[in-house]
């Protein structure tokens, strides 16, 4: 933001250029501060009046003119302007002059005729960008023959340059700078006048306002003023509007950008006469609605677009920029001051929309207070009387949305401020530097301040703001340099991460490799995924505003994530995939309340999915390989293993991207955990993969819930081991893992070795083998003591599962 020093120092009195820009780059909040001059040389151009002018003897274009530079004689120049007349006071550049474009003046002949000089327009002088056929600049007619121009006009200014940090919108004026510099410097406040002389008919004869979305616009206040004219605004206003880097346009929008500047309200000036029914609507834009905005655009509205309309239709786009169809032209006899507070977020959406960044956006997007918006209107139907004429019609109509939040009530403990900045403040220091940025602290009890925050300041909200404040005040350089005093307690990281971590470290540590995707998905995935109607994972969360079209939902499993990038390393030519995920899914609640509150929010669960691809290569290393199902499982119960659980294994129901004949539900006691199996072929295909895969996927939030056991250190037997094969015939359909659990109830660690089904097998019937390992730490056993194992093992499975010793 740029500030002429000028117009600033007429609200305060200011330091130094160094210091006021030192000060306000250290403790005042700005990311830059820069003081720079503009304008043109100011020496050698000087006010002249033209005291006769002829037509140029040899060219038509051109005249020559008599010029006093009051220097007691008078200089013939020759001017092409064909506004140049007799009895004009004008800016002359005399021989020597450098112009901001570049070239220098010097004595020349033009067509035969000797030129002492340059009378100069605004746009040779760097200070606008007017036409050239608007002409030479013509002065007031009060300016002195010979003064300086600066004198005469408001050119080189010295201009303050800022940059304003996002959550300081309070300091986009010349009053939230004025205020800055007066907790920064001291000094007292000088406000322009903002009453207004009312006379006519009311002003809520010629208008009504109403608010249909009050959750986006919180107050309007219209002001009218009739019988202006329309002209350019004097040249003093015009130069400091082009020193700040606004374009001026007519005294009255210029009237409105300068209160802007002034006060930090974005204003917005309607031609009265092209209201459509007499009335203002703040509404979301209508389906297929579109404007053309002052830039000369046509825009297409967004139905989440807020705009003022009036009876018939949209006529700016609110807080960003107005209409054309009501624009303030010279033919515009009676105005309507538009003074607003909208919602930061529904300006800055729609800017961002329309890609359409406003000086007015700028201010709305960092919030306005909500305590000047009838000022702003007031000062500007004055500002608008003095420079075009009319009179505001008496009374402001104006209308609220929903109430805007109230500025907040903090206690702040002294002792924590000063803990947190290394100083020893009193309670009343401490209140004295707070009320230097206008926010009242009054004891609220021993070493507690009760601090009200001011409506402009719109970035404080908890202690620790008012923490920064009172170092702001108390000056950073003044802090003194001291180690901080920590009382350190050991660091607990949460079981949520500590669950995490380690499943990626056993997942990783058993060959596969992590992956990490983004949490949006498609809604071909998750149908590809063929989960019933009713199945909750359908139920994922849309994105309003998602970064690709494609991927609208927030993911409710990890899996399909995983299927896309194994079908993109098989598509380039990997012979063999396994990766993994351990990442958050989404998952709503059907009978949550609507709305923003943290009981809306979706359960987020923790899931560990892996999915690998059934070995391809005919490497000497992957020859042997177990098929991708046993892998996937014998993945997953060594992870659940390592977690410190003993998982089990059991038929039914998984999921329906599993194939239902080779996937089981891993359970944890009575918990299900899991699951793991082959991939359906029908998703596979889906997806794209070829050959077979299997998966598993892991519910850590689920494990967390259940009481793993405890790690027990035993010391390695110095006794012989006795190892036992036991080969049985069962049914077809029996697991195995059932009849593992049996064995080691008698018989402890078991690994089955085979299994057989075929010739000298009866129909129905499979053959399982079980190596046995038996084994004490004090003593050898013996093979009786092993063969009355063996006979028990034997008796129960024929008990249970019928199983018959081959």
């Amino acid at each position: 933001m740029r500030l002429p020093l000028s117009w600033l120092a007429e609200w305060i009195d200011l330091p130094g250029d160094r210091a006021l820009a030192d000060r306000l780059a250290m403790d005042g909040g700005f990311e830059d501060v820069v003081v720079e001059a503009t304008g043109p040389d100011r020496a050698a151009i000087v006010v002249g009046k033209v005291e006769a002018c002829e037509r140029h003897p040899n060219a038509d274009r051109l005249s020559v003119c008599r010029v006093d530079v009051g220097d007691g004689a008078l200089r013939t120049i020759v001017c092409g302007a064909a506004n140049v007349a007799a009895g004009q006071k004008v800016a002359v550049a005399l021989p020597g002059t450098e112009l901001p474009g570049g070239g220098k003046i010097k004595k020349s002949k033009l067509r035969g005729v000797k030129s002492e000089g340059m009378i100069c327009s605004r746009r040779e002088l760097a200070l606008g960008d007017e036409p050239k056929e608007a002409g030479i600049w013509v002065l007031d007619a009060g300016a002195r023959v010979g003064a300086p121009l600066p004198e005469a006009a408001a050119v080189g200014e010295r201009v303050l340059e800022l940059g304003i940090t996002p959550n300081r919108g309070d300091t986009a004026s010349l009053l939230g700078v004025a205020r800055e510099v007066r907790a920064l410097f001291g000094g007292a406040l000088r406000l322009p006048p903002t009453d207004v002389a009312e006379s006519g008919p009311r002003a809520a004869d010629a208008i009504s306002i109403s608010i249909a979305a009050g959750d986006a616009c919180f107050h309007y206040v219209g002001r009218v003023v009739r019988g202006v004219r329309v002209g350019p605004s004097p040249p003093a206003l015009r130069a400091r509007l082009e020193a700040a880097g606004f374009r001026p346009i007519n005294n009255v929008v210029d009237a409105t950008n300068a209160v802007m500047l002034e006060l930090g309200q974005p204003l917005h000036a309607f031609d009265l006469a092209k209201i459509g029914g007499g009335e203002i609507r703040v509404r979301r834009a209508n389906q297929g609605e579109s404007i053309a905005t002052l830039d000369g655009e046509v825009r297409k509205l967004d139905s989440a677009d807020l705009v003022i309309a009036d009876a018939e239709r949209a006529v700016a786009i609110a807080g960003v920029m107005g209409g054309a169809d009501s624009e303030v032209g010279e033919a515009t006899r009676d105005i309507l001051i538009e003074s607003a507070h909208f919602h930061p977020t529904a300006i800055r959406l729609a800017a961002r929309r329309h890609g359409l960044h406003s000086e007015a956006s700028y201010r709305f997007e960092r919030g306005v207070d909500r305590a000047g918006i009838e000022r702003a209107a007031d000062r500007a139907a004055r500002f608008i009387a003095e420079l075009a004429g009319g009179s505001a019609a008496p009374g402001a109509v104006e209308a609220r949305g929903d109430a805007a939040p109230a500025p907040p009530r903090i206690r702040l403990q002294v002792e924590r401020t000063n803990r947190l900045l290394g100083l020893s403040l009193a309670p009343a220091e401490v209140a004295a530097l707070l009320e230097r940025v206008g926010i009242s602290a009054r004891p609220a009890g021993e070493g507690v301040l009760e601090c009200e925050v001011p409506s402009h300041r719109n970035d404080i909200a908890v202690h620790q703001d008012l923490s920064e404040e009172v170092a702001r005040m108390f000056g950073y350089e003044n802090i003194p340099t001291t180690l901080p005093v920590a009382q350190l307690a050991p660091a607990r990281i949460p079981d949520r991460h500590r669950i995490a971590d380690r499943a990626r470290d056993l997942l990783a540590g058993a060959g596969l490799v992590e992956v990490m995707t983004f949490p949006f998905v498609s809604e071909a995935d998750i149908a590809a995924l063929r989960l019933a109607e009713d199945d909750p994972r359908r139920l994922a969360l849309r994105l309003r505003n998602p970064i690709q079209d494609a991927e609208r939902a927030l993911r409710t499993t990890l899996v399909p994530s995983l299927l896309r990038l194994v079908r993109q390393n098989l598509s380039r030519q990997v012979p063999s995939v396994g990766l993994f995920e351990v990442a958050s899914v989404f998952c709503p609640d059907p009978a949550a309340p609507p709305g923003p509150g943290a009981e809306s929010l979706p359960r987020e669960p923790l899931w560990a999915c892996a999915v690998i691809t059934q070995q391809q290569d005919d490497l000497w290393a992957g020859r042997d390989r177990a098929p991708a199902f046993f892998r996937a499982k014998g993945i997953a119960e060594k992870a659940l293993s390592g977690l410190g659980y003993v998982a089990s294994l059991r038929r039914g129901a998984t999921a329906p991207y599993l194939h239902p004949g080779a996937s089981l539900s891993l359970w944890v006691g009575d918990q299900g955990v899991g699951r793991v199996g082959e991939v359906h072929p029908s998703v596979s295909a889906d997806f794209g993969i070829e050959p077979a895969s299997a998966m598993f996927e892991l519910n850590l939030s689920a494990l967390l819930a259940v009481k793993k056991g405890e790690f027990q250190f035993r010391e390695v037997s110095r006794e012989p081991s006795v190892r036992r094969d036991l080969a049985v015939l069962v049914e077809r359909a029996q697991a195995a893992g059932a009849l593992s659990e049996e064995i080691r109830k008698v018989a402890g660690p078991d690994l089955v070795f085979d299994r057989y089904e075929g010739r000298g097998i009866p129909e129905g019937r499979v053959s399982l083998a079980f190596r046995l390992v038996f084994q004490r730490s004090d003593r050898t056993l013996t093979d009786a003591e092993v063969n009355r194992v063996m006979d028990r093992i034997v008796a129960a499975l024929a008990s249970r599962f019928k199983a018959e010793l081959r």
